[in-house]
């Protein structure tokens, strides 16, 4: 069972107004460590108790999740600073030197982008499927192919 401590392997598809985002097979599924905050609180919460093979649905709302979206995470940089291409809103840009450096653009205007620094998935509703794949100890389930 599910329980603070157990290393557990979860299959997921996880989607974000009825659109895909990721999907994680039972063939690599997600390792973690239950109660250790490797994972959302609420996932973590929806999980607890679940045994091998056993599967749940449910939503985590937009603060259990990536948060609320911040206000003070937007900037208004010049168009100078970025290549042409990236000129458009819903880019999403990533830093060329470090790769650390994420942004999508919100608006574009006459001489500057405004830039949205907060996690693409802040301010939205998770929907998840999951199964639990295995738990330490407790052995591993084989699901048929084209089940997550």
């Amino acid at each position: 069972m599910v329980s603070q401590g157990k290393t557990v392997r979860i299959a997921y598809n996880l989607t974000i107004g009825g659109k895909l985002i990721k999907s994680v097979s039972s063939v690599k599924p997600l390792r973690y460590i239950h109660g250790r905050k490797q994972i959302f609180r609420g996932l973590e919460q929806a999980l607890h108790g679940l045994k091998v093979g056993e599967s749940k649905d449910f939503s985590l709302s937009p603060k259990e999740g990536y948060g609320l979206e911040d206000p003070k995470l937007y900037m208004e940089m010049p168009k100078s600073r970025f290549q042409k291409k990236d000129h458009v809103i819903g880019k999403q840009l990533i830093s060329q030197k470090d790769g650390k450096f994420f942004a999508t653009v919100r608006e574009v205007r006459s001489k500057t982008l405004i830039l949205n620094f907060n996690h693409p998935f802040a301010g939205k509703k998770l929907d998840y499927e999951v199964v639990v794949v295995a738990i330490e100890g407790e052995g591993v389930v084989n699901l048929k192919k084209g089940a997550l």
